[in-house]
């Protein structure tokens, strides 16, 4: 009997400690997709030395699979804390989810030309309140999802040109304008470094860039107070 409970105890602590293991693989893969990307190349060597002309990926889909996972994981925890939370009587600056767990940069380029604020608009040369940052892009070039969400809304405006909104939660939202060419649809789940669109110059703009903006609560944050800058 005392061995019994003995076998079943060291099971579940052998069960326990390869979930920890799996865990802190998909967290090192999702992280560094670089390495697994490396790995597959070591391997599909190796398989060429003994005559076995493939190309092994095996590490680089399990990565996409960690990423994939992890950001449903945090859109999940979110939801969840916000309904545990409720309403506040003050809104918050910034989410605990944001500081938590910055953003990817949703473009290819990280040359933010224009910040959050007041600055001399680019038109009237008057002082007028920015709502993002401007973001250099090519025209063509990806535009990327922050954070993991629903496509809330998709379109055109005469100020944002083409414009795609992301719904990461009940009170967070971003808005990427100014795009030449939208893929993302409505209602499509869109995870965190997913490509929505292509850089342009639509709208009421001077040039080809992203204009970017995070939403929180109704109000509009800086959005280099999240992103991985």
């Amino acid at each position: 009997m005392e061995n019994t409970k003995r076998r079943k105890k060291f099971g579940f602590i052998k069960f326990f400690v390869l979930i920890l293991i799996f865990c802190g693989m998909m967290i090192y893969s999702a992280s560094f997709p670089v390495t697994m990307e490396l790995l597959d190349e070591r391997v599909t060597g190796v398989l060429a030395l003994i005559g076995a002309e493939k190309d092994f990926s095996g590490f680089k889909k399990f990565s996409d699979f960690s990423r994939k996972t992890i950001n449903k994981a945090e859109l999940f925890i979110e939801i969840i804390r916000e309904n545990i939370e409720g309403e506040s009587s003050e809104p918050k600056k910034v989410p605990t989810f944001l500081i938590t767990c910055a953003g990817s940069f949703p473009a290819e380029g990280h040359n933010i030309t224009s910040a959050f604020g007041n600055r001399k608009d680019p038109f009237s040369e008057k002082e007028d309140f920015h709502s993002g940052i401007d973001i250099a892009a090519s025209k063509g070039s990806g535009i990327f999802a922050a954070w993991p969400g629903k496509v809330f809304k998709t379109g055109y405006d005469g100020v944002y040109g083409k414009y795609v909104i992301i719904k990461h939660s009940e009170k967070f939202f971003t808005k990427y304008c100014h795009l030449s060419k939208i893929h993302a649809k409505e209602n499509d789940f869109i995870n965190s470094g997913e490509i929505i669109g292509e850089a342009g110059s639509t709208g009421r703009s001077t040039g080809s860039h992203l204009h970017f903006e995070v939403i929180v609560d109704g109000r509009k944050i800086d959005p280099a107070e999240c992103l991985k800058i």
